[in-house]
């Protein structure tokens, strides 16, 4: 961890390569990209990871990481002044940059309100690729060809007959302190979809950008039960939406980004990256670049648990090695040829303590990655034996 010789970035590069070979033939792959602030005992850092997802959910990599630190805006400064110089919304492009086109099919990066910039817009269509972008900024638009007719987008958008309703489930919502602040509910909402012209800042320092066009979809919840904030989603997208199915098919793109909360979860309450006691910026870099891996694998793996694909044993053998099914079979009395990625899954947790019991929710992330640590060991010895072998036998 401490060979300042290797970039943390290049301890990813296998496996984003392993990630691109497995995007091959996809028509469409999305690129979901977000921030995660690690606090750990060399100081404050934020990670920027953009994962590459199948539009039906299934999570292949990391495509693109990297690291900064957190920036105060100076005192006293200017409008010019902040454009000039390097600031954290710079980070989307820069990833949009790195990742490059995918010339076999569509790349769509999918991202939440912080990246509601123009600049991202238009690094997304320089690289040839796509967006999915929930909106921030109440923006003056145009629509259609009635351009002279200025309107910002909210009041624009919601003035149109609803083209249908999703029935979504939303989940509960914490603030920094881990207290809740909305329950988990299912809701109702509305949407609505149009193809809109944004208009740039008035007074904009670079005066670079221009008007652009993109399509709305707009979801809200009507109806929200008392006492609750209802549901609104502002979704801004170069995918054309023409009609209900095109704009369902955009809303399934953006439920796709919570799969990096949950990715972020792995990373910091299962793999524990902020408990490291490395006291440089840089070697922690580069175990959180480990660690990006292997919380990708423990997502996988509880995906597969959690599918209609969780009794077939078949389908274990994609994202496990063959050592490790034979030592999880062996801890949970099962036979390696038959055990399914569920019991593969609940002999992992129950390995970290959890219990199984009937009304037990599913393995928190904690009792998870005490269980893998703890078979990794076991595989690692399994491995070395498997290596002395050999010697010994001489």
């Amino acid at each position: 961890m401490s060979n300042d010789a290797i970039e943390p970035c290049a301890l990813l590069e296998p496996h984003q390569q392993w990630v691109r070979g497995q995007m091959a033939g996809k028509p469409v792959v999305l690129c979901v990209q977000d921030d995660t602030h690690l606090f750990t005992r060399c100081g404050e850092q934020v990670q920027h990871t953009s994962l590459g997802v199948l539009p039906e959910g299934t999570v292949l990599g990391v495509l693109d990481a990297r690291w900064f630190l957190p920036m105060v805006p100076p005192p006293g400064e200017t409008r010019l002044q902040r454009e000039a110089r390097w600031r954290e919304s710079c980070i989307w492009c820069e990833a949009v940059g790195a990742i490059g086109p995918w010339p076999s099919g569509r790349l769509i990066h999918v991202c939440d309100r912080a990246a509601d910039d123009l600049n991202l817009m238009e690094a997304c269509e320089a690289n040839g690729c796509g967006f999915v972008i929930r909106a921030r900024h109440d923006r003056r638009v145009g629509q259609d060809d009635d351009v002279e007719d200025q309107n910002k987008l909210w009041s624009l958008m919601g003035s149109h007959k609803p083209r249908g309703t999703q029935a979504v489930q939303i989940g509960a919502q914490r603030n920094s302190s881990g207290k809740i602040t909305r329950q988990g509910r299912r809701a109702i909402l509305t949407i609505r979809h149009a193809r809109v012209q944004l208009q740039p800042p008035n007074h904009h320092p670079a005066g670079s950008h221009e008007p652009r066009w993109v399509w709305a979809v707009y979801l809200r919840e009507e109806d929200p039960p008392a006492g609750q904030e209802p549901i609104d989603w502002m979704l801004l997208t170069s995918e054309e939406v023409q009609n209900l199915q095109d704009a369902l098919r955009i809303v399934e793109y953006y439920r796709c980004r919570w799969l990096i909360e949950e990715w972020h979860k792995c990373l910091k309450e299962g793999c524990q990256v902020e408990q490291s006691q490395l006291d440089e910026p840089d070697d922690h870099r580069r175990l959180a670049a480990i660690l990006s891996v292997v919380a990708v694998r423990l997502l996988n793996l509880r995906e597969l648990a959690e599918s209609d694909r969780s009794d077939d044993a078949s389908a274990l053998q994609t994202q496990a090695p063959a050592v490790w099914i034979q030592i999880v079979a062996k801890l949970g009395k099962f036979q390696a040829t038959t055990l399914t990625p569920r019991q593969f899954w609940l002999t992992i947790a129950r390995q970290g303590g959890y219990l199984a019991r009937k009304r037990d929710g599913r393995p928190g992330w904690k009792v998870i990655w005490r269980g893998w640590y703890d078979i990794h060991q076991m595989v690692l010895g399994a491995e070395l034996w498997q290596e002395l072998q050999p010697q010994r036998c001489g």
